[in-house]
Order: C-alpha cells, then structure tokens, then sequence
C-alpha cells in the first residue's frame, strides 16, 4: 500500500503541520552540515579567473555588466564590510541548503516517504562536484539556488489544482483558496516567491531570463483549468524576464555600469562561423572572406572549427575583439545569411556545442569537448594587484588542512571517466526527473511533479539555446533536482510493479 500524501493543512492554525516543519528542519540541517564541511575544506572558497572578473569590477574597475552586475554587488559589499570574500561563500551553502529543503518539503507534499528524501538531500549536499560547486565564487551558484528554489515553488503551487477529475489519485493536493468564476485562484504568497526566484535566474546570469521565460511558460501550460493562477504566474514571469533586461539597456548603464560589448555577448555566434568556414569554405565568397579574415587570421577561423566550444576562436590569440566590436553588425548579417542557406549545419553546431544539457555520454574524446570543472589552483591575479587587500583574500586559506586534503581527495576520485554521465553531467539527471514526474502524472493525475521538472526543462532548453562551452556549472541545478526526484521515482515505480 502506498503511502499516504503529506498534504497542506489550512485551517485556524494557518500553518503546516508541526512534523512538516521538523522535517524541512532536518533537511536543512543535514545539507547545512555536510556543506559547511565543503566551505571549511576550500575556504574562502574555489576560485577560477571569473572571480578575479567579479572583484575587478567592484575595485579596480572598470564595472561592465558582462558578469553578473547582482553577484558583483555582494562580493563588493562583503569587501566593504568584512575586508573578506568567505561571507559571501558561507551565504551561498546557507542559501543551497535551504532550497534543498524547500524541494524536499515540496516533494514530500506528494507523498514520497521523508527518511528518502532526507538522505537524497545529504547524498545531494556530500557530492563533490555538487559541493565543491556550492562553495564556488561563481555567479552560477546563487542562479542554481533559484532554480532549485523555483522547482520546490512550483511543485507547491500546481499541487493545489489536484488530479486531473476521474483519475485514481493516491496523492490529491490540497485545492486551495478559489476565487472569482472559471476556477480562479485567490492570491498566494507563493505566486511572488516564484516571481523572485524567476528574477534571481535573470539576475545572476545574464541569459537566465530565457530559462525563466521557457520554464513559466511549461508552469503556465499545466495550470490549465485554473485560469486565476495561470494569470498570477505569466504576469510575474512577464516581470522577472522582462526587469535584467530593462536593467542591461537602462538600468546599468544608469548607475554608470558599462554594458557588455556587443562581441562578447554574441560569442556563440563566432563558434558558428568558425565551425561553418572549417567545414564548409566554400559558402563563404571574397568578401566574407574578407570580413573574417580582418577579425581573426583564416587559419585561426579554421583552428576553432570545433562544434563543442567557441573557445577555440574567440579566444585565440589571433583573435582581434576590437576589430570584431567594430564589424559586428557585419558579423550577425553573415550569421544570418548562412542561416538561411545552411539551416541543418547552423543547427548542428548548435545542438553539437549543447551536449552538456542533452547528452549522457561524455564528450571528452572530442576536439574541444572535455567537461570543464573547477579551478583548483589560487587565480593568477592582474599585474599591480600584489600587496592590495583583494589579493590577500583571493586565495585558499583551509581552516582545517585534513578537511582540504579530503576535499581534493574526493574531487579527484570523482573525476573517474566512468562515472563523469552520474557525477558530473546533467543529461541523465534531467530524464530521471521527467520519468519520475511522468509517472507520478500517469499514475495519480497529479501536475505537481511536472511543474517541478518544467524548471529542468527550462535550464535544458535554455542552455541548448545558449551554450557557449561544455562547462559543468552551466548545467547543476538539474542534477540537484533530479536527486531529489529519486524517492519519488521510487516511489512510482513501486506503486507500478505486480503485487504478489
């Protein structure tokens, strides 16, 4: 018999049961445990050449708005107060535990067991590439924490629209306050919670609006039925795409931040021409030619004509960015043309390049392919900066060295070839997450599940649009997820087998 669902109790008290809160409690606890021994192990925390970026901006300057302008702010800030960056940091694994909590929470609103769950969240929070990460200076890691707080959200707002009618639901949320005609919904705290968490995406990376966007529109499709709700989620989702966009072009600029230049932010596009000139040269005539070859040499065009990453162009040294910021309307006419003209390998290279998001299997016997990590290694800092405040902080110092001998330990164990699809790459995470919400649908009726993964979704699809590298911080969140959706699978599958 399966067990009963932990549903949302409204009443006089107003509030969940007190065990509910005892297990969110637990949660945290445990994941706060086990990542506070991460912080601990690399405090102030891992670095690579992106922090140094971010403490560039908010010192020395000048502050561009490439990065995350909102992540800049908090390292700034605790250099302002603390004269240090391991606040921000230590935030980050307080931050991390209670999303995982939070989903948890959600998770076991559905039914799912707790002590599963509760040992989902310490596998989740020990896992070295899912810990070390945690304690990254990367603006990645405060853009996960929305994610994965998104997910929980949304599995708490679609559990109250219930099971579709006429299905054996074993897991019937709770329905909510209606209000108005049509099923619409009265307001819910949890509406704005989502609408935050959407706008963290955008705000602390630059093309988190589209994930934001992708993964509210899935919500906003499986609300169908309560017109009140789906209302309340596209306009807040309207909000939180559409406010890190008004900032890049206004908002910035205004409180004398400098936008992006115009290369950097479409450097997949130069991945693009890099791949079509080395595999097809013929689709360019002389004067396209010309153009590429006054941005970079034509041997260096060819040199990069790897699918996997624009790196091998954009970052040659032959490479002249100020060259291709002056030419880059040029550069994006060219793009569109061999659009046009070449659909199937434009798309190709771009599918090619999001392997991280789609592809189990690893990538790394590939020109261009191998899964990038951590930064291990202290960053090579900027000339002048020796002797300054920023760069007595910007280095390891372990409180415990033994903790830090494990740590690099355990990395280094988990960098196994064999086990990098589990530990390392998202792909799988991601189809486990949509089996065990699939599921949980077919069996119950119940949405719940798949608001959660439509969150997995949105980072999936975004990414594949986006990608620029196969760099493992691009896709964690879904493998945070789909630990936690590992009970629930369980739990379906259970349900499905043949009774003796």
């Amino acid at each position: 018999m399966s067990p009963k669902p932990v549903t949302e109790e409204r009443g006089e008290t107003g509030g969940a049961p007190a065990r509910d809160r005892w297990f969110t409690l637990a949660c945290y606890a445990t994941a706060q445990l086990a990542l506070l021994g991460w912080w601990l192990a690399f405090h102030p925390g891992l670095m690579s050449p992106d922090s140094v970026t971010y403490v560039a901006h908010v010192t020395t300057g000048p502050w561009v708005a490439g990065q995350s302008v909102a992540y800049d702010a908090l390292l700034g800030l605790s250099l302002r107060v603390t004269g240090d960056l391991s606040p921000v940091t230590l935030l980050q694994t307080a931050a991390m535990a209670a999303a995982l909590a939070h989903l948890a929470g959600a998770i076991r609103s559905l039914g799912v067991r707790g002590r599963p769950l509760l040992v989902a969240v310490g596998c989740a929070a020990l896992s070295p590439p899912l810990g070390a990460f945690t304690v990254s200076m990367w603006k990645d890691v405060p853009f996960t924490v929305c994610a994965v707080l998104a997910a929980g959200t949304a599995v708490r707002l679609a559990t109250r629209s219930g099971a579709r009618p006429g299905a054996r639901s074993r897991a019937r949320g709770v329905a909510g306050h209606r209000g108005g005609r049509g099923g619409g919904w009265a307001w819910d705290p949890r509406f704005a919670a989502l609408g935050a968490e959407l706008l963290g995406l955008g705000l602390f990376r630059n093309n988190g609006f589209l994930v934001a966007a992708i993964a509210a529109t899935l919500l906003v499709a499986l609300l169908y039925g309560h017109p009140g709700a789906r209302r309340w989620v596209a306009t807040l989702a309207a909000g939180a795409v559409a406010a890190p966009l008004l900032l890049l072009g206004a908002g910035y600029p205004a409180m004398g931040i400098a936008p992006p230049s115009r290369s950097f932010a479409y450097q997949t596009v130069f991945g693009d021409l890099a791949v079509a000139y080395g595999r097809r040269p013929r689709l360019f005539d002389r004067e396209q030619r010309a153009l590429l070859a006054g941005i970079a040499p034509l041997d260096a065009w060819r040199r990069g004509a790897t699918c996997q990453t624009m790196a091998g162009v954009f970052f040659d040294p032959g490479f002249g960015h100020a060259r291709a910021e002056q030419r880059i309307s040029d550069v994006l006419e060219l793009w569109r043309d061999l659009l046009l003209r070449a659909p199937g390998m434009m798309l190709s290279t771009r599918v090619c390049r999001a392997a991280l998001a789609w592809q189990v299997a690893s990538t790394s016997d590939e020109p261009g392919g191998e899964l990038y990590r951590f930064s291990l290694r202290d960053p090579r800092l900027p000339e002048g900066w020796q002797g300054t405040p920023a760069a007595s902080v910007m280095r390891q110092r372990p409180i415990f060295a033994g903790l830090l001998a494990a740590g690099l330990f355990a990395l280094d164990a988990s960098t196994v070839r064999q086990l990098e699809w589990l530990l390392w790459r998202a792909p799988f995470w991601c189809y486990l997450a949509y089996a065990a919400a699939a599921l949980a649908w077919w069996r119950t009726g119940s949405r719940a599940a798949l608001a959660g993964a439509a969150v997995v979704a949105g980072q999936q699809i975004g990414v594949i649009l986006t990608n620029t590298a196969p760099d493992f911080r691009f896709m964690v969140s879904p493998i945070f997820i789909g630990v936690l959706f590992v009970p629930l699978l369980l739990r379906e599958a259970a349900a499905l087998a043949p009774r003796r």
